[in-house]
């Protein structure tokens, strides 16, 4: 599972002067983009983007006008909302939603902005960025004018492109196929004024999709304690639900709302995006775990619930993006453990798997690689 862990920040306007042309055409957007999926790699891009040049009228003209035209895109797909700043914007094009609304419609995110003249440098940088944090690049074009950042932890993709004093960026909610994905990268590319600026997808490094990284990893403790000594837990009925023994080992439970771990990965960013879609706010997201603070227990279980909204498209979401079941080489089957029916998820790389139960209002994620201990994980929660 991919463990958000720190807080969740929402875009807003690149410089904050207010001089946002075009704000009446704001609608209701997820005006989030996963840019490069990296904190450090938006540290670098913003160290260029301080220094880019003076000549910046034509320049933001440009990528306020980058919208892609609708003939460009899959068969079947459209635009949705368009969410313009100070110095660029971002788009959702949607993909045809299920006829029977069961499967999550695909949504991919754009966005164009204005570096000027340091457009090359600032390339430069966020590659360098995205290497420091460990993600591996993959170039579409030589030269490095366009290429892929691959997620250390999620195997997650954001793709980026110059043109003039232009950058693009594309990913993905983890919704879109591969063929779709590379027909709006170019439909992106021709809006900005070259077709070929994106170039063609290289090969992918061998990364893990999922898989337990962070906050809730089987040794790593819980870490959603409120840092006021004096504050209650946030979702104590959340945590009652779960278990406090398992295989011998004494479990710690703590709850917080998701606006203060969710963090910029791709993944916490989708799944972000998803609980808007529920008509919901990461605040009213409750997160609760239990997990072995003495890091000797094979196992971690973290509880998701959303008052008020449908459980089951709570869990659609969670195992959607949080845990990537649609990436390539996921397996996902259904599983009886401790008379409970759940959904296990194998990304195949012999690791820790994980097992989702959904509960009354609640959805349970049991994390672990030991079946013994799934088992009996599952039988004890509530």
């Amino acid at each position: 599972m991919t463990r958000p862990t720190v807080a969740y920040e929402r875009l807003a306007d690149d410089d904050g002067d207010g001089d946002e042309p075009g704000s009446s055409r704001l609608v209701a957007a997820a005006p989030w983009i996963a840019v490069l999926a990296l904190v450090a790699a938006v540290a670098g891009i913003a160290l260029g983007f301080l220094n880019r040049g003076t000549d910046l009228s034509a320049c933001r003209s440009a990528a306020w006008a980058a919208i892609p035209d609708a003939h460009d895109l899959p068969t079947s797909w459209t635009l949705g909302s368009t969410d313009l700043n100070a110095n660029g914007l971002t788009v959702s094009v949607l993909g045809p939603a299920s006829a029977d609304g069961t499967t999550q419609q695909p949504v991919t995110y754009a966005s164009v902005t204005c570096y000027g003249d340091v457009a090359a440098r600032a390339m430069q940088q966020n590659r360098d960025a995205a290497r420091a944090a460990g993600s591996t690049v993959v170039d579409r074009v030589a030269g490095g004018d366009a290429y892929d950042v691959v997620s250390k932890s999620t195997g997650s993709v954001t793709t980026l492109f110059r043109v003039g004093g232009l950058i693009g960026q594309v990913a993905d909610a983890g919704t879109s196929d591969s063929t779709d994905l590379a027909k709006i990268t170019t439909a992106v590319a021709i809006a900005m004024g070259d077709q070929t600026a994106a170039g063609n997808a290289g090969p992918r490094p061998s990364v893990a999709p999922a898989a337990s990284q962070d906050v809730g990893s089987p040794g790593q403790g819980c870490g959603l304690a409120s840092t006021d000594p004096g504050a209650g837990p946030v979702a104590p009925e959340l945590e009652a639900t779960l278990p406090t023994a398992v295989g011998g080992a004494t479990l710690t439970t703590e709850s917080a709302s998701a606006d203060s771990v969710f963090g910029t990965d791709p993944n916490g960013r989708a799944l972000a995006a998803r609980i808007r879609a529920l008509g919901a706010n990461l605040s009213d997201l409750q997160l609760a775990q239990a997990c072995d603070q003495s890091g000797q227990l094979d196992l971690s279980i973290a509880a998701f619930r959303l008052p008020g909204k449908d459980v089951a498209k709570l869990r659609d979401a969670i195992v959607e993006t949080w845990l990537s079941a649609k990436v390539a080489g996921v397996k996902q089957t259904e599983v009886t453990l401790g008379g409970k029916k759940l959904i296990k998820l194998d990304d195949g790389d012999g690791g820790p798997l994980d097992y989702v139960y959904t509960g009354t209002d609640y959805v349970t994620v049991i994390d672990t690689s030991d079946a013994a201990i799934a088992t009996e994980a599952a039988t004890k929660i509530k």
